[in-house]
């Protein structure tokens, strides 16, 4: 049942690397914006800053998803695309 699906050998595993490293990378990334954007604004407060590095990561969550997506969905289409000539 699986082998007529045609799907690219690992690509599962593949993606669940991506998504996890992509997870990672959008939480840092979110907490790194949000604690330049504190320094600019001079807040020196730690619970505003943890408050704010917290919905910074929150934020930044959907990003790295659909950065992760976007990857897959055009390594997908390249390779549906490529039909044997006649």
């Amino acid at each position: 049942m699986t082998a007529d699906r045609g799907g690219r050998p690992g690509s599962r595993v593949l993606l669940g690397i991506a998504l996890f490293a992509g997870t990672l990378m959008s939480m840092c990334g979110g907490a790194l914006l949000a604690d330049f954007a504190l320094d600019l604004l001079g807040v020196a407060s730690p619970p505003v800053r943890i408050g704010v590095k917290v919905i910074g990561m929150a934020a930044a969550l959907p990003a790295g998803f659909y950065l992760v997506e976007r990857a897959f969905l055009a390594r997908t289409t390249t390779t549906s695309r490529k039909t044997p000539g006649p």
